[in-house]
């Protein structure tokens, strides 16, 4: 049996979510608010030391991880395969993932946090005091370090800064890639493709989809993923309205700031 502990707009857990559609794999789920700090519960942590979503457990064992996940999930059950069958094409899909967990999953967060979530937390936790004791139930200090930097500065963040440089090369590599190909890499959409599928799309969210008007092919690519059942089951069905109010509401000058930024 598969259980799913993860969060509705986690752009994580809709990676995890995405590979079990595509796969056409039952399991069961726990959607976390991570908003109200579910993933802090004692319960949870003795699963997540970390406190991070999403976790797989197959047959009660615990897997880690969003992209160990999905490529357990592979080897696992290897129907509708999401790996080329070329060494140098799958090695081409790891270096695609590698660069998530190398920067651009934590840069995600910033970018939405310093827009748009920072004002979730404000209301939620409206005095300092209040707002401490948030940061202070992270047990990693380099996380806590990171939230308290994004929630209280915002986009006058440095990290803001940095992570936009980030997603603009990003995006620049991507258009590459789909300029002489369909998907990211080989013949067939792949793990790389339903991994960038999320973090694509909250930049969007954000309001800052003019980021790539001048990739029609990185247009072009996102309508294909979104036209697969695999989006409607395990994004599409999964938006919280709430959510993607707050960040249209708090996105309206994101793509002015993002181009000053951009602009040096």
């Amino acid at each position: 049996m598969l259980e799913l502990y993860h969060n509705d707009m986690s752009v994580c857990a809709q990676k995890v979510r995405l590979v079990l559609a595509f796969k056409n794999l039952e399991w069961q789920g726990t959607n976390l608010n991570l908003r109200a700090g579910e993933q802090f519960a004692p319960d949870f942590l003795k699963i997540s030391p970390k406190g991070l979503v999403p976790i797989l457990l197959h047959d009660k064992q615990v897997v880690y991880e969003s992209n160990v996940i999905i490529e357990y999930l592979e080897e696992v059950f290897p129907q509708s395969p999401l790996l080329p069958v070329q060494p140098l094409e799958r090695a081409q899909v790891r270096v695609w993932l590698t660069r998530l967990d190398a920067g651009l999953h934590e840069q995600v967060a910033v970018l939405s946090f310093c827009i748009a979530f920072r004002h979730q937390m404000l209301e939620r936790y409206p005095t300092d005091e209040a707002l401490q004791g948030f940061f202070n139930s992270m047990a990693d200090p380099a996380r806590r370090a990171v939230m308290k930097d994004i929630v209280v500065n915002g986009m006058a963040s440095p990290r803001f800064y940095l992570a936009a440089l980030a997603y603009d090369k990003l995006l620049a590599d991507m258009a590459k890639a789909l300029a002489v190909n369909d998907w990211l890499v080989g013949e067939n959409i792949s793990l790389a493709d339903l991994s960038f599928l999320p973090y694509i799309e909250r930049l969007e969210q954000l309001q800052l989809s003019a980021w790539w008007s001048g990739y029609p092919q990185l247009q072009r690519w996102l309508a294909r993923m979104r036209d697969t059942s695999a989006y409607q089951m395990a994004v599409r069905d999964w938006h919280n309205p709430a959510y993607i109010g707050l960040m249209k509401s708090c996105g309206a000058d994101a793509w002015e700031k993002v181009s000053e930024v951009l602009k040096g």
